[in-house]
């Protein structure tokens, strides 16, 4: 008698969205539910059901974060929803290290993806700011939206890299390497930059974000005033 016994090696869980992002106080709370039900929520909810499948084959698991799961940038439900996916990979490697399944967590840099597609961010933006109360708009001004999404502009051009590999290859070594990494930084800027930058005190990466973003107008005010 022939049994079959279904099984599963791998599982890469890699579906995400990024908009809204902004500050904070932009934000509704719906703009911070729709991100994570498919960046944390969705992710759970498939790992879920196929943990079964896993244990029989005593699979991988690989788990696609950011590197904004260390470093908190820019407002909205994004850097949470990968501060998420990190915390989940970390308990779930533990309790199915029992088992003999492995999770990795993949923290891309960077790319050229829709995740980080300047028409896709800064129109969603600007439909932020419409919706704004007068009171906000007054606080960061009439200039803030347009000094912000040049510097978003600048900052994907420079930073975003368009070679996917970078990632796949990442993906690849962990779903068949005998020893899979527990963490992979992809790309340039995550190994030389941002991962480096998530070791050092927060007050440090705290003066990068601020340097980078313009300052709202009623801050420049009350500096004056100070």
């Amino acid at each position: 008698v022939h049994i079959k016994v279904w099984c599963l090696w791998g599982l890469v869980n890699n579906a995400g969205r990024s908009i809204p992002i902004g500050p904070t106080d932009w934000m509704e709370m719906e703009d911070f539910t729709k991100v994570l039900d498919v960046n944390l929520i969705g992710l759970i909810d498939v790992t879920l059901q196929f943990i079964p499948l896993l244990k029989k084959a005593r699979g991988r698991v690989v788990n696609v974060a950011s590197i904004l799961g260390r470093l908190n940038l820019v407002g909205g439900g994004y850097c949470p929803s990968k501060w998420g996916v990190e915390a989940f990979s970390d308990s779930l490697r533990k309790d199915m290290s029992h088992f003999g399944v492995k999770v990795s967590i993949i923290e891309p840099g960077f790319f050229k993806t829709a995740v980080t597609s300047v028409d896709l961010i800064n129109g969603d933006m600007r439909r932020l700011w419409t919706r704004l109360p007068q009171h906000v708009k007054n606080a960061y001004g009439n200039t803030y939206l347009k000094d912000y999404t040049k510097v978003q502009d600048f900052s994907m051009r420079m930073l975003c890299c368009a070679d996917l590999s970078k990632v796949t290859r990442c993906m690849e070594h962990a779903l068949t390497a005998r020893f899979p990494r527990t963490r992979y930084g992809a790309g340039l800027d995550a190994k030389l930059f941002w991962i480096p930058l998530s070791y050092l005190p927060s007050f440090v990466a705290d003066f990068v974000v601020k340097t980078l973003l313009p300052c709202p107008e009623e801050a420049k005010n009350n500096r004056k005033a100070s």
